[in-house]
């Protein structure tokens, strides 16, 4: 039995059998070691893969430059050198020789390092050749997955994904929902892959060094999401122990499904709306098994990164379509693109920086691009004309980036006017305050915006500067931190005082220990994953008003996150 110490990122014990992947941008291979016996042949298919790919590459070429041209035809002539250059055979030989990886596995890392060299270069022509060199790392893997798509990577029932990182563009293309745990080498409290665990109900840990040479496909393993520590082919008493606890825990979920019939209420009876955060109808439905109030947050980038190119209106619009169906006549609010920082399209890429989180981003970055915000703007208007939508802007910085919006939104409503298409014509904007600048600004926002949501996961980062992905400053990033408690009171107030909504759909809203406090800084409406919903139901039904706002009085006055943390307790007050 070996035990490996990591970070806690979603609460829960699984037991299963580790299933290895390789994640590189939107590419996912499942990696396994393989016997000596087996390198020859490996590597007479990856060469072969490699030959067949440079053959189908030549042969496009031709084909366009006699249809198209011979500057579109250039492009898969690029390809095909990159597909021969001898560096990167060598180097997916060495990989498959040395560290005995599988072809698909040691294709995917060594795509992945090569894309990362490309985006560090400054000259902006060679960086281009990067997409250039993830395209062909998808054909060689397609070819070696035997003719199905790299997305085919199927997750067998009852594993255990073991990882570097959890990747969202790479992820958003497999059904993590058949995984009991993800166990990651990256990756802290707040990271991609602990947002999506916590979403799905999953066990993880992440933060472990060397998770993927420390296990192998195959192996046994226990996932204690909750001390943050993974067991290899436990031992029997361990298991036994594990079963217990495990029983235990499923006890206490099953007790908290009785609250699924009951209101969202406190002990004094105020009603505080329970929403849910979604990124695909498959969430929608998930939320509306649990009864949610309305989708506080649906995040839409995931009908993106799904695809190779960008959905067209009348897709986005379908897609759309179902989710506010299922949960009429509950109100749904549709998040704009959000792109940019630490997260990409594989077929629109961004220009290379020094800082992603505070290059362009969001809103920033749609007004940019407005083929792509009037596309998504006239699919939410379409789907308003039947259903209680609205249209929430992200990382607002000043009242400019609401006022250009909402102009784009005239004008996208003057053309469905024009081609007597039907829309809310009252259809709510809303701003996501996200970024301290518009928490500041908020009395001002009021003014120009419907209602508010509040994303604590990027204002803690920007307001404590720490990034939330960077394991290096994992202390610093604190949501408890008494800056961050003053800032959400003060958008609380600013709310109140113009009769503007706020929501709280950050991941500290999904927290039971938090909901009490949040309550008493002001807090009357929440949004969670569909898997935090019922603790957190839980947690608002045995709250009284008047005890949060006296919580809320004390963790004001105290001056550091462990004051604070103290007084919370484990469970937080209220709970």
């Amino acid at each position: 039995m070996k035990t490996i110490k990591g970070t806690a990122l979603a609460p829960g014990i699984a037991h299963g059998k580790a299933f290895v992947i390789a994640c590189a941008e939107d590419t996912v291979a499942a990696q396994r070691r393989i016997d000596p016996a087996e390198v020859a042949d490996e590597l007479k298919r990856f060469d072969d893969a490699v030959a067949r790919a440079e053959r189908d590459l030549h042969a496009l070429e031709q084909r366009i430059r006699q249809e198209v041209g011979g500057r579109e035809a250039d492009i898969f002539g690029a390809q095909a050198l990159v597909a021969a250059d001898p560096g990167f055979r060598e180097q997916v030989h060495a990989a498959v020789r040395d560290r005995r990886r599988n072809a698909e596995a040691a294709v995917a890392e060594i795509i992945e390092r090569f894309t990362r060299a490309f985006d560090e270069i400054p000259d902006p022509h060679l960086r281009e050749r990067a997409a250039d060199v993830r395209d062909v790392g998808r054909r060689i893997l397609t070819i070696l997955s035997a003719g199905e798509a790299v997305e085919a990577c199927m997750i067998p029932e009852d594993a255990v994904i073991v990882a570097e990182e959890l990747l969202p563009s790479a992820t958003a293309r497999l059904e993590l929902n058949r995984a009991r745990a993800f166990v990651t080498e990256r990756g802290g409290k707040f990271s991609h892959a602990a947002i999506l665990a916590r979403s799905l109900g999953t066990p993880a840990v992440g933060g472990i060094a060397g998770a993927m040479r420390e296990i192998r496909t195959g192996d046994r393993l226990i996932v204690d999401g909750v001390s943050g520590l993974v067991f290899v082919d436990p031992e029997a008493r361990v298991e036994g122990e594990y079963d217990r606890l495990e029983g235990e825990m499923r006890t206490y979920r099953e007790a908290l499904r009785e609250l699924i019939d009951l209101p969202s209420v406190t002990l004094d009876g105020m009603s505080i709306p329970l929403l849910a955060n979604v990124s695909k109808y498959a969430d929608t439905e998930a939320a509306w098994l649990f009864k949610a109030d309305g989708i506080g947050l649906y995040r839409t980038e995931f009908g993106f990164s799904v695809r190779g190119e960008f959905p067209s209106e009348d897709e986005q619009y379908e897609f759309l379509k179902r989710a506010a169906e299922r949960f009429h006549p509950r109100p749904v609010v549709f998040r704009l693109l959000d792109i940019g920082g630490d997260k990409d399209l594989p077929y629109f890429r961004l220009p290379h920086t020094r800082n992603p989180s505070l290059a362009q981003r969001g809103i920033r970055l749609l007004l940019q691009h407005g083929d792509v915000l009037r596309s998504q703007l006239r699919a939410f208007l379409r789907v308003s004309a039947d259903h209680p939508v609205s249209i929430l802007v992200p990382m607002v910085t000043d009242i400019e980036d609401v006022r250009r919006t909402r102009a784009i939104v005239q004008q996208v409503q003057a053309e469905l006017t024009a081609e007597r298409r039907p829309f809310n014509a009252q259809i709510p904007v809303g701003a996501m305050i996200e970024v301290p600048a518009a928490a500041l600004l908020a009395r001002r926002l009021a003014q120009e915006v419907d209602f508010f949501s509040l994303g604590t996961n990027d204002l803690v980062q920007y307001l404590l500067a720490a990034d939330r992905e960077d394991e290096s400053v994992a202390p610093a990033y604190q949501p408890s931190h008494p800056a961050v408690l003053q800032l959400i009171q003060s958008l609380a107030e600013a709310a109140r005082s113009a009769r503007r909504e706020l929501t709280i759909c950050g991941e500290m809203a999904g927290d039971p220990r938090y909901t009490a406090l949040l309550v008493g800084l002001g807090l009357r409406s929440f949004s969670v994953a569909p898997g935090e919903m019922l603790a957190v139901k839980n947690a608002l039904r045995r709250t009284r008003i008047d005890v949060a706002e006296g919580l809320a009085r004390q963790a004001l006055e105290l001056a550091s996150v462990a004051e604070i943390e103290a007084l919370l307790g484990p469970v937080g007050q209220g709970a």
